[in-house]
């Protein structure tokens, strides 16, 4: 994914200021930031669902899993295995690495904790095979389990499928647990990082 002199605006004030940089496909692009710096509504813009100024390449077929991203409440883990079984092939794969074997087929999925709701959300929205997904703080407020859970089965999945993969995230594990590319949002630009040490030591020393 490119970007050519892109900026974004949210009610008139400046978010992001001609940006010109590259998201390489077949890694996990880790992005931080201060709370309020726009990091979501950056995300909400790849998708279209904010207008931005310049442009964008390689940007089709874009899924975006946020912590504001819901299935119905209602349905039962069964409703979900068997509408996505129908609609895609590579559901198998999915399930199997997302283990959803163990979680119980006739649990609501207001009944779920949070991490297997996680893991129905990814089995749910990656059965529409995108080419780049973004996640937005993916595993905020998940038990360790659960986010160790996500981190194998994310570094298993870009592996196998080679797409890119946008974590917008606080959590600095993630950092640790998926090898890939560091990002900062401040002062209205997207910083590249070499050092995960450094990106690190500097987002501690900020927040």
């Amino acid at each position: 994914m490119i970007f050519k002199n892109y900026s974004l605006y949210i009610k008139r004030k400046k978010i992001l200021s001609n940006i010109n940089i590259e998201f390489k496909k077949g890694m996990i692009h880790h992005i931080l930031g201060e709370n309020g710096v726009g990091k979501s509504c950056f995300a909400k813009s790849l998708i279209d669902s904010l207008p931005y100024q310049g442009n964008i390449y390689n940007k089709e077929n874009i899924i975006l899993i946020g912590s504001y991203t819901n299935i119905p409440s209602s349905l039962t883990v069964k409703n979900i295995l068997e509408l996505k079984k129908e609609e895609n092939t590579s559901y198998d794969k999915l399930y199997e690495l997302l283990k959803i074997s163990l979680i119980k087929a006739n649990s609501k999925i207001s009944e779920l904790s949070d991490g297997q709701k996680q893991k129905i959300k990814l089995l749910f929205y990656l059965s529409k095979n995108p080419s780049i997904l973004i996640l937005d703080e993916f595993t905020s407020a998940l038990d360790k389990k659960s986010m160790e859970d996500i981190y194998i089965f994310l570094n298993e999945y870009i592996k196998k499928y080679n797409i890119l993969i946008l974590n917008i995230t606080h959590n600095l594990t993630d950092l640790e647990k998926l090898n890939g590319y560091y990002w900062y949002m401040k002062n209205k630009g997207i910083i590249h990082y070499n050092n995960k040490e450094k990106i690190i030591n500097d987002y501690i020393n900020l927040i």
